[in-house]
């Protein structure tokens, strides 16, 4: 099997169905738990977030496409890639696995860089003013919204006494675009099981993967038993070693996503 190492930069739309709450972790004035706010005083998601959510998706699709013995296998273990333990356990061990190649572990710094999602510039028109007098990002208060809660005691299903506290959460219907650039090394699939023909590149399963991720995104931050965070990801622009792909070349590659069950097969040959 083939191994290569792409240049790749991934463009997304993230947009929120419902209210959300990326928090800072800081009170301010009347407001005990804030949300991420930049300079400008405009809303964003972290890049950490977006990655750590995307982490997750990935490993469960690898684990439901891995084939048996996968416990005995470092790179499929579901764990923190903060574990000193498991990355004790998989030094010295045999290739890494697809969301080790691009997460990156202990042992293996990966090499793909999320950007924080930010509104566009033509979103963040909306709240500045129309009149000059009036100043610039007026009706930024609108972006957000302040729900009072209480917290809960559980075995009793009753309001803790002195646990009222108030949050941000920003609105629904904002969008966001984020970006995924940096370089991914794995194997190319091999061309006999499917891959598409209508593109003179091979994906590789680290990409694949990547892909399918994106697409599984559900929700984002806090709060997400009680129905907020709620969102859909739709990927906008793929280019691979400067070269931009159609959006129905790079949809035919996650037609072939069963391939992904193959990966750790190659190795064993």
């Amino acid at each position: 099997m083939q191994a290569q190492t792409d240049r790749i930069s991934i463009e997304y739309d993230l947009t929120f169905m419902t209210a959300f709450h990326c928090g800072t972790g800081i009170r301010e004035a009347l407001i005990d738990r804030t949300v991420m706010r930049n300079s400008g005083g405009y809303l964003y998601v972290p890049g950490s977030t977006l990655k750590g959510v995307l982490r997750e998706r990935c490993e469960q699709l690898a684990r439901f496409y891995e084939p048996g013995k996968q416990e005995e296998r470092e790179e499929e273990r579901a764990q923190s890639p903060h574990d000193a333990e498991a990355a004790l356990w998989g030094l010295g061990k045999g290739k890494p696995g697809m969301v080790t190649r691009i997460f990156g572990s202990q042992n293996r710094p990966g090499r793909l860089f999320f950007d924080d999602a930010e509104q566009t510039e033509s979103e963040i028109e909306e709240y500045d003013s129309q009149e000059e007098d009036e100043g610039k990002g007026k009706y930024r208060d609108l972006q957000v919204g302040v729900y009072t809660q209480v917290r809960l005691d559980r075995p009793t299903r009753t309001a803790v006494r002195g646990a009222l506290y108030s949050s941000e959460f920003g609105n629904s219907d904002i969008p966001f675009r984020g970006t995924i650039q940096g370089w991914l090394a794995c194997e190319t699939i091999d061309p006999g099981t499917g891959s598409p023909e209508q593109s003179s590149y091979t994906p590789t399963y680290s990409l694949l993967l990547l892909l399918a991720g994106l697409r599984m995104f559900e929700r984002i931050g806090g709060n997400k038993s009680t129905g907020k965070g709620h969102c859909e990801c739709a990927i906008k622009r793929i280019e691979i070693n400067g070269v931009e792909y159609a959006e129905d070349v790079w949809k035919s590659w996650l037609s072939q996503i069963d391939v992904l069950a193959q990966y750790h097969r190659s190795e064993e040959e």
